[in-house]
């Protein structure tokens, strides 16, 4: 067995961690009738492994103006903190397998705008929920996605930052039935300290590229600096959809819909350089839906004898069967070369459900 890659190592980590917290609220209400609500605390925390004592304030204000109708009503809320998150084990374990004794806590200061609405419609209740938020992120640990395992870099050497919105509206479209959909949108990006590398060129004054460029005689170079590139999580959009409904003058019959789509991922070669990680995965896209038929439906529900539950499902996920990557397998060339071999999730599915209770 040919082996790319060997770890050995041996660590010991003896620690303790000590946290405290203090926070306060108080509640009034104007003479228009609006409700306020101010929640004010912070956070402290010590760990005997970095000997580091972290922690900050943190605050959260809502809003709940005076409403015209007893059944709507809007909340807005308004918070900002900053948090700290010391290491796990995993991001303490360098890519030698090593623990780095430097390690310290990464940050991010959090700002977040967001709308709670109730609300009628159709004469069904319906709820809306909405965010803003921006996080300035710093002393963070670089990571990389090796198939489906993270592997740290175990330094604080990165900074970055996330901003986006979600909406979610979910109620009664059909009568009884929850259904629901969600949006969100996000960019986020790091910045690495040390990641600047040599490019280098030939004669003709074209840049290198190994196994690419016929001639890699260099006689000229430039330190190139890649600035903020995407996180793993860089997802641009991203929707959700689940719908319910049920068979007109007979309710026992009932079908399921399920719609997911979201923008590509960010990815690169296995090379732990994180500049190279700026290719997308494909866009992720899947439709299910099911059909079930509730049994004992008819029973007499005034009985106060214990009720037979049951009902017989039927589901066809990804019954469009499309191929969605879930992740890459590299290969290389003669000439050292990689290259990027999808890997699929399933494919379409059938699952037939029958469930009793007594």
């Amino acid at each position: 067995i040919v082996l790319n890659d060997i770890i050995r190592a041996q660590n010991e980590v003896n620690s303790n961690r000590v946290q405290a917290y203090v926070q306060s609220t108080w509640n009034w209400e104007n003479d228009r009738g609006d409700l306020w609500k101010l929640n004010i605390g912070g956070r402290a925390h010590h760990w005997s492994y970095s000997n580091q004592v972290v922690g900050g304030p943190r605050g959260h204000l809502s809003f709940a103006p005076v409403s015209k109708s007893s059944d709507q009503s809007t909340v807005w809320n308004l918070s900002a903190g900053n948090y700290w998150q010391q290491p796990f084990y995993r991001e303490m374990r360098q890519l030698d397998g090593a623990i780095n004794p430097d390690i310290r806590a990464q940050r991010a200061r959090h700002a977040v705008l967001g709308m709670d609405r109730v609300f009628q419609l159709y004469g069904r209740p319906f709820k809306m929920v909405s965010e803003l938020y921006y996080k300035d992120l710093d002393f963070l640990i670089p990571y990389e996605i090796e198939n489906v395992r993270q592997r740290y870099y175990a330094k604080n050497n990165s900074s970055g930052y996330a901003t986006g919105i979600d909406f979610m509206l979910n109620g009664e479209f059909i009568d009884g039935i929850q259904s629901w959909l969600r949006l969100s949108a996000l960019k986020t990006a790091e910045d690495l300290e040390d990641d600047g590398y040599l490019q280098y060129y030939n004669d003709a004054g074209e840049a290198i590229i190994p196994g690419f460029t016929l001639n890699n005689v260099a006689v000229d170079s430039s330190l190139i600096e890649p600035g903020f590139i995407p996180r793993q999580t860089d997802q641009r959009f991203n929707m959700s959809l689940l719908f319910q409904d049920e068979m007109p003058g007979n309710e026992a019959y009932k079908v399921l819909v399920s719609l997911y789509f979201g923008t590509g991922l960010p990815f690169g070669p296995p090379s732990f350089e994180r500049y190279k990680d700026i290719l997308r995965t494909p866009t992720y896209r899947r439709v299910d839906i099911g059909f079930s038929r509730e049994l004992f439906y008819n029973q007499d529900k005034t009985s106060s004898k214990k009720k037979r539950s049951g009902f017989v499902s039927i589901e066809v996920f990804n019954i469009l069967g499309i191929r969605n990557t879930i992740n890459h397998t590299w290969i290389e060339d003669v000439n050292g070369r990689q290259y990027a071999i999808s890997n699929y999730l399933t494919n379409r599915r059938v699952n037939l459900k029958v469930s009793l209770s007594f």
